[in-house]
């Protein structure tokens, strides 16, 4: 949407209460559970002047590029001994060993103690992965305008030598026969067809924490002996050699995290700070006692899972809700102080912050704005559907509004019973401005979960991953991110024939079958051959992805991260390998709306109005309209999605259909099955960078549209008419998660009944079907400035596809897309 939306259409008065704007029926009116009354005017909490002192010098802290794990690991697996051992052996040792000699601290106020890296903020490289492929910047980081690096000499000099070690030694190469490993990477380095995240490693999926917080590392190592010993007493329960090999490598996982704990045990002592060090004398190795020992020892599990594998995607789940016994527990010893937690908390998140990704200029391209996707989700639904906030839902509300930090991914659920206490609060900070809360319909993701055939018992519990992503916590590996699709390439390979009309090598056959245009005779003829393409670029999507996925389990296992997933130990099976209870892999279609436009666009102009036959088309196309402007005039005439327009809006619901269709006929090597989605970080610009036009009259290089929402510049009437375009497409069809990114004018919501429009306008869109949106209130005034002067607006949070970044941190291409 543009930034300009007025919301006029939206039939709701500015003066309107919120509680009638409200579409949900809330179970009952209550107030935020003896909490200070939040919605009235001039209510805000003040952080402590501890917190301040820390988001202020988390600010000023320059990112820097954390060498250490990769020259550890260089180190370590490129001794002999440790290369005969086997990998999952070989992996958790690897680990336990970096954590063993990487360097720590405790920074000054600290209330949440440890460091991804060996900076305060530090992206890490997983050299042995596609590490070596982000380093194609190892002599830009310092240098380069978006997202620069510190990066000592000495570390420069010696992750080049590590480099040269694993280039032919990497997940790439190790995928791949040779034949294969060339046309692959120059393929994911000028992504045009799809991207494989799975390449960067094990990543996106919701660890058991609340199993962690109230189990301890001594009980899981208890349960691993119990399995040994059942195993070797019992010949039913015998283990072949890779499942033992898995429980030997699960108790280095566990001697490694211990041993990480214990080292900042000993200098928080070192530091005289004593209850730092009363905390990690107790977690990780028993239950957390009250909230600060379970947010510490959530922060340690945190850290080392994205130390071990790919940082992305490690998302907190339903933590308002797995924190609420020990507030309970709190509340009765009289204990509990809300300050307290809130400045608790907003530590916790300024830690989130600190894990920034390691991505070259071209990566940052596909994924803009340094996102880890450190999901929370708060709010919902119990399992008989009754309301879920609670008092820390509102409390961890108050963090948001006050730090406004890049991480967590903030997401708020949406049931039919939400209160209106909740219902007003999560409007009214997104109203406010900094893209949080994204929003989700319990009403559309509980029913989408149960097609997938998750346990309907389980699904009231869902939380999301990432971006978008809902999942099981503690049970499911659904590799959420698993690969970007480019829906929108299946248009141009049928106009090429099979070939690009723009590209490195237009005029190579991609398309292992094509068809001629002049033997299209109807417009269902065009459309089924754009879905055979499709089918066709899904199932090369497949064979590439399911070579990264056994290279994965082969050879990087994650026996760290397959201690917070069920399943894993019971199988005894790495969580790479399928050892979750639940495994999928997440397949987002990109440029949902650009294909339904051309298809429209050639259904009118083409076989309607006759006016220009397939081939000129094509050959306007190839040649980006030069000297066919009238042509593109008239494309552009046909009807566009997102104008409430029924014939376009069913053609996109159609591609969605059809793309649904064709995902779940897979199976990953998991043994789970493909799950589609509809969304795109910022790869609808990566993708539409390597484009040819197409017959929507999009021009070459333009970006491809964001998520579901409409393509740039084409919804025309108004948010009302977008929702309701957006609406028509069966969002049940992508349980993966879509994006739907608004973008409102803030003058339209800062006034007094500024919240009470908004919840209007989403309230009705999630009653009629919708399942995510995120808004963006934007001043175009205050971007216009940012871009001149980003010192002054370092702290200026947007909302970009599914997660919030720092409008500082954004390639200039990227600001000029939310201006």
């Amino acid at each position: 949407m543009p930034v300009k939306s007025r919301l006029e259409d939206s039939g709701a008065k500015p003066d309107q209460t919120a509680h009638d704007a409200v579409r949900h029926a809330p179970l009952q009116d209550r107030d935020p559970y003896g909490l200070p009354d939040q919605n009235e005017a001039g209510f805000a909490w003040q952080p402590s002047a501890r917190l301040q002192r820390l988001q202020r010098d988390h600010m000023a802290a320059r990112p820097g590029l954390g060498a250490e794990r990769a020259i550890h690991y260089t180190q370590f697996l490129r001794q002999r001994s440790n290369r005969r051992q086997s990998a999952q052996i070989r992996m958790a040792a690897a680990l336990k060993f970096h954590l063993q000699h990487r360097s720590i601290a405790i920074y000054a106020d600290e209330l949440i103690v440890g460091s991804h890296t060996e900076h305060r903020i530090g992206a890490i490289c997983h050299i042995e992965k596609a590490g070596g492929v982000m380093l194609e910047d190892l002599y830009k980081f310092e240098k380069r305008k978006v997202n620069p690096l510190r990066l000592e000499p000495s570390s420069q000099r010696a992750l080049l030598r590590a480099m040269l070690y694993w280039s032919r030694r990497n997940l790439a190469m190790q995928a791949f026969p040779l034949r294969d490993k060339v046309g692959y990477l120059i393929d994911q380095l000028n992504a045009s067809y799809f991207v494989i995240n799975e390449a960067g490693g094990i990543a996106h999926f919701l660890p058991d924490y609340a199993s962690i917080i109230n189990t301890g590392t001594l009980q899981m190592r208890k349960a691993v002996i119990e399995k040994l010993e059942l195993a070797a007493a019992t010949p039913d329960s015998r283990l072949d050699a890779s499942q033992h090999n898995f429980l030997r490598a699960r108790l280095i996982a566990l001697d490694a995290v211990e041993l990480f704990a214990e080292r900042y045990r000993s200098l928080a002592l070192e530091q005289n700070l004593s209850e730092t060090a009363a905390i990690l004398d107790n977690i990780p190795r028993h239950p957390a006692r009250n909230l600060h020992e379970a947010l510490q020892m959530i922060w340690l599990f945190q850290m080392i899972i994205q130390i071990e594998s790919l940082d992305q995607g490690i998302s907190l789940g339903r933590i308002d809700q797995y924190l609420y016994p020990l507030y309970q527990a709190e509340l009765q010893t009289g204990t509990f102080n809300p300050d307290t937690f809130r400045d608790l908390f907003g530590a916790f998140c300024l830690k989130l912050s600190e894990i920034i990704p390691l991505f070259s200029e071209r990566v940052t391209a596909m994924f803009g704005g340094l996102p880890t996707g450190q999901a929370l989700t708060l709010g919902g639904c119990h399992q008989d559907g009754s309301d879920a906030a609670n008092p820390l839902t509102f409390l961890m509300l108050d963090v948001l509004e006050a730090l406004k930090t890049r991480q967590p991914n903030w997401h708020a659920r949406i049931s039919p019973h939400s209160s209106s206490a909740y219902l007003q609060r999560v409007y009214q900070l997104i109203a406010q401005g900094g893209g949080s809360p994204a929003v989700y319909n319990d009403a559309v993701i509980l029913p989408a979960l149960k097609k997938q055939q998750f346990p309907p018992e389980q699904i009231y519990n869902y939380a999301t991953v990432g971006c978008v992503e809902p999942a099981l916590p503690g049970i499911s590996f659904t590799s959420s991110d698993a690969a970007l699709f480019n829906a929108a390439m299946a248009m141009e390979l049928v106009l090429g024939e099979g070939k690009r009309l723009r590209g490195r090598l237009p005029g190579r056959k991609r398309s292992p079958h094509s068809i001629q245009l002049n033997r299209i005779q109807s417009f269902a003829e065009f459309k089924t051959a754009v879905f055979d393409e499709l089918q066709a670029q899904l199932a090369i999507l497949k064979r590439t992805l399911d070579q990264i996925e056994i290279a994965n389990a082969r050879f990087h296992p994650t026996p760290f991260a397959s201690l917070t997933v069920q399943g894993c130990l019971d199988k005894a099976i790495d969580l790479a390998r399928g050892g979750a209870l639940i495994n999928a892999s997440g397949i987002q279609a990109v440029g949902i709306a650009d294909l339904a436009n051309s298809l429209a666009a050639i259904e009118e102009m083409v076989f309607r109005q006759q006016r220009y036959s397939l081939t000129e088309v094509a050959r306007a196309c190839a040649r980006n309209f030069k000297g066919t402007q009238h042509m593109r005039a008239h494309l552009q005439k046909a009807a566009k999605f997102g104008n409430d327009q029924a014939r376009v809006d069913e053609l996109a619901a159609e591609v969605i259909s059809e793309f649904e269709k064709q995902v779940s006929q897979y199976r990953n090597t998991r043994g789970g099955r493909w799950m589609a989605g509809g969304y795109s970080m910022t790869c609808h610009r990566a993708f539409g960078s390597h484009m040819a036009a197409l017959p929507s009259g999009r021009l070459a290089g333009e970006s491809l549209a964001d998520g579901i929402a409409p393509a740039d510049g084409s919804d025309r009437l108004g948010p009302t008419a977008s929702l309701n375009s957006c609406v028509r497409l069966d969002h049940t069809k992508l349980a993966n998660g879509v994006n739907l990114n608004m973008k409102i004018d803030a003058d339209t919501l800062h006034t007094k009944g500024g919240a009470a429009i908004l919840g209007a306008l989403l309230g009705g869109y999630f009653d009629q079907g919708g399942m995510q949106v995120q808004v963006n209130v934007l001043d175009h005034k205050v971007l216009e400035d940012a871009v001149k002067h980003p010192e002054r607006h370092r702290n200026l949070l947007v909302r970009i596809s599914g997660y919030c970044a720092y409008f500082v941190d954004l390639s200039p291409a990227m600001q000029q897309e939310l201006l």
